[in-house]
């Protein structure tokens, strides 16, 4: 077991995806400009007073550079001055952290003179934070912090490695309490330390327990998909198999989910197996939890709400509290729990659904909410008029629905 900071920063080990990238950036002629006082000096991103941000990339041989990120909903064109350099200024934004992409001539890239990066599956991001009021429940307090620890095991089933990050509440390796469990899924393009490096899920807790508004517990947050999304661990991949002498098994997508719900290197009956063989009885053995479904949760977001959705409804002898943000299970997925609606009402504590209006799958969320509601299923249900497919809003819905755990 390793154990890390408990802070949702960026490995230093991405800084080499910076400088992989470099050959390329330059061939580009995308320099950082800090080579001689002759020349000017680039600065990317840059956060005003009034809460607005400059994006800024040299590039005078470029065709085209956008800029895309949380804080629009569309790709923007980027504008070049007479020395090269693109930029593109927001409106004043609302406090909060933003992940942010380049596009240069159809070269997807992180901003080169941001370290501020992260990893996620299939792009790396970068982030810059807006500091202001609105933050306070997610940002980095005095107040006491839990642990984040990763554990790798082997998923025999397909022959792969595997991460899964565990967060434990403060005072956790000093006391001999055991503790209710969360496990907190990502979406498709996200991996298992997306929750904490964006997300801010340890912070959240940190200063909801801080505040005395949610039971302390533990969350895990496991990786969602069949295999990795990085092109350079396949080579990996391919030699744990081998190893293993493991021939890969096709996992079910989970009949019924909706878009964003599963299939893919996210199919829910992989997700479901791996779970319940793997991830539940790794945290059951190394952490002091109570094997109870009153003290079980299950959420997650996009793909991960399909997945907490489907797996969570299909198994009340597992969870009694089951959270879908943007995106939710299909009829078929749930059959066992719409054919008995007076024992799903008994079996869960809460059933939780919210979705962004701006969001693609803001469709799905509602037919999903009229199924439960036609039904008769007992669920919570929100909307959040403005909000997109993010973190903005995922994170939000975090620090809502924790204070309704393991309540009762």
């Amino acid at each position: 077991m390793r154990s890390l900071p408990c802070q949702p920063r960026i490995a230093l080990a991405t800084v080499a995806v910076i400088a992989a990238l470099s050959p390329l950036l330059a061939s580009s002629s995308v320099v950082a400009q800090e080579r001689g006082s002759s020349q000017r000096r680039v600065r990317s991103p840059e956060v005003s007073e009034d809460h607005k941000i400059t994006f800024r990339l040299q590039a005078p041989n470029a065709k085209s550079v956008l800029v895309t990120g949380d804080f629009t909903g569309k790709s923007i064109e980027m504008t070049r001055d007479a020395d090269g350099v693109w930029s593109f200024t927001t409106e004043p934004l609302k406090p909060s952290s933003y992940q942010y992409w380049f596009v240069m001539d159809g070269l997807t890239m992180p901003d080169p003179l941001n370290t501020y990066v992260r990893p996620a599956s299939g792009v790396y991001k970068s982030q810059v934070e807006v500091p202001g009021e609105g933050t306070e429940f997610m940002a980095f307090r005095d107040v006491p912090h839990g642990v984040l620890h990763e554990h790798w095991y082997i998923n025999r089933e397909n022959g792969t490695a595997r991460r899964v990050v565990i967060y434990s509440p403060p005072g956790y390796g000093a006391g001999d309490t055991s503790y209710p469990v969360l496990y907190l899924l990502h979406g498709a393009n996200d991996f298992e330390r997306g929750w904490t490096q964006t997300g801010r899920a340890n912070w959240i807790m940190d200063n909801l327990i801080a505040e005395g508004k949610t039971v302390p517990a533990i969350i895990v947050m496991p990786f969602g998909h069949e295999v990795s999304g990085s092109a350079g661990k396949l080579p990996e991949v391919k030699a744990v198999r081998e190893m293993l002498g493991t021939k890969p098994v096709g996992a079910s997508s989970g009949a019924g989910a909706t878009a964003g719900g599963g299939g893919g290197r996210g199919g829910i009956g992989y997700m479901e197996r791996d779970l319940l063989a793997n991830v539940i009885p790794l945290v059951e053995k190394e952490y002091r939890v109570v094997k109870d479904p009153n003290r079980r949760a299950i959420v997650g977001y996009s793909m991960g709400a399909g997945q907490s959705s489907t797996i969570g409804l299909n198994h009340p002898e597992l969870f009694a509290y089951v959270g879908s943000f943007s995106g939710a299970a299909g009829e078929n997925a749930i059959g066992k729990a719409l054919a008995d609606p007076a024992k799903t009402n008994k079996d869960y504590k809460l059933v939780w659904i919210g979705c962004g209006t701006d969001d693609a799958l803001i469709n799905g969320c509602r037919a999903f909410d009229r199924l439960l509601t036609d039904k008769g299923i007992r669920h919570e249900y929100t909307e959040s008029p403005g909000y997109r497919h993010d973190y903005q809003i995922w994170r939000v819905y975090l620090h809502t629905i924790l204070p309704k755990l393991f309540r009762e």
